[in-house]
């Protein structure tokens, strides 16, 4: 008895080749991928140069490439539903993934770094000054979790308090979302503090290579370029936290609100982030050694996006945001009475007296 072979269904490429460049206008491309036209094939210029040309064994044009990572960053779907819609094999649409990954991550110098000239810095400064009320701020730090699937080694270093497996994202952020720096890859189960007191950004600012070299004298005390941070961080002369909650009273509340006011930037950004490459907020298949490539294109796509003023639905930033890991509360108590600082030496001034500085300065100046 013969059995009749199975008749393969002919993979079509209509979504892109029809579907895409025929008839996709500017909504259409904001929800599969992201960016409008426009910034896309922006985008597909800057990714030229780190981008395999076309071969006998590959004929997807960049553009194509480009795209098929592009939905597969936005929507987590599968390979064989992404190959599906694109008309090409699994195997092909694994291939183009991983190059355009890998291409973007050729793009860090170009779309993130920490401000080089005082210039930028005073810029910086003065846009959480003005949205936040917060002095000298540079920068808002923190971490969230990536989900994995579960490593084959050392599993249980992964599994984190939320009771799935995952690795952290450190971030630092600007007062527009932007990512200055950030670490990926160590274990879920890590505690935020180790994590940056294990980081290159945490070494920098020991050393004073972080920021040039600004300060702003008050009350005697030279308040240098700073970064907040919640309370899981330590307390240092280049890293403000808050007072812990239920010791703090009057000003101290104010100096707590002030701060989360800047530090909330940084919980913007990683809502933003996670609304628009949504393969950050679901289970990620790939291996642990892999995950960074991913997190790292995500990150360089989300500065492109805030570089060319793309729209996010602030409907959607919030939802993201109400996710991660710590809850913005400001407080409003009128109990404590306010002290003036004694003028203090400077070469003295420790973490410390920065911080009960900046409680004076803050409260007289709101």
């Amino acid at each position: 008895m013969t059995t009749a072979p199975i008749a393969k269904k002919e993979r079509t490429s209509t979504f892109w080749e029809t579907d895409v460049l025929q008839h996709f206008g500017e909504t259409e491309w904001y929800l599969n991928f992201k960016m409008p036209e426009e910034a896309f094939l922006n985008l597909c210029d800057l990714l030229h140069p780190y981008i395999l040309k076309q071969t006998m064994k590959t004929t997807v044009s960049l553009e194509k490439r480009v795209a098929l990572t592009l939905f597969k960053l936005a929507s987590n779907t599968e390979f064989h539903d992404v190959a599906n819609l694109f008309g090409i094999g699994v195997s092909t649409a694994c291939d183009v993934f991983w190059e355009v990954c890998k291409g973007l991550c050729q793009l860090k110098r170009k779309f993130i770094g920490m401000p080089k000239s005082e210039e930028d810095v005073k810029t910086i400064i003065k846009g959480f000054q003005e949205k936040s009320g917060f002095p000298m701020c540079a920068g808002a730090l923190n971490g969230t979790y990536i989900p994995i699937l579960a490593p084959s080694s050392f599993h249980t270093d992964y599994y984190n308090r939320k009771g799935w497996y995952s690795v952290i994202l450190q971030g630092l952020v600007d007062h527009q979302y932007m990512f200055q720096d950030f670490d990926v890859g160590w274990p879920g189960k890590c505690h935020d503090s180790f994590v940056f007191q294990n980081s290159k950004l945490h070494a920098k600012l020991e050393n004073g290579s972080c920021f040039p070299p600004l300060t702003k004298t008050k009350q005697g005390v030279d308040i240098p370029v700073l970064i907040v941070a919640d309370s899981a961080y330590s307390l240092s002369r280049n890293v403000m936290k808050p007072f812990p909650e239920g010791v703090a009273r009057g000003p101290q509340l104010q100096f707590n609100a002030c701060l989360s006011r800047a530090r909330i930037h940084v919980e913007h950004a990683f809502g933003r982030l996670k609304g628009r490459w949504r393969c950050l907020r679901k289970r990620n298949d790939s291996q642990t050694t892999n995950i960074k490539f991913v997190v790292a294109a995500c990150i360089v796509l989300h500065n492109f996006c805030e570089s060319w003023k793309l729209d996010f639905p602030q409907e959607q930033s919030r939802a993201e945001m109400s996710e991660e890991e710590d809850t913005i509360q400001e407080h409003a108590d009128d109990e404590g009475t306010l002290v003036t600082p004694e003028p203090l030496d400077l070469a003295s001034s420790t973490a410390e007296q920065i911080r009960e500085v900046l409680v004076w300065y803050i409260s007289e100046n709101q």
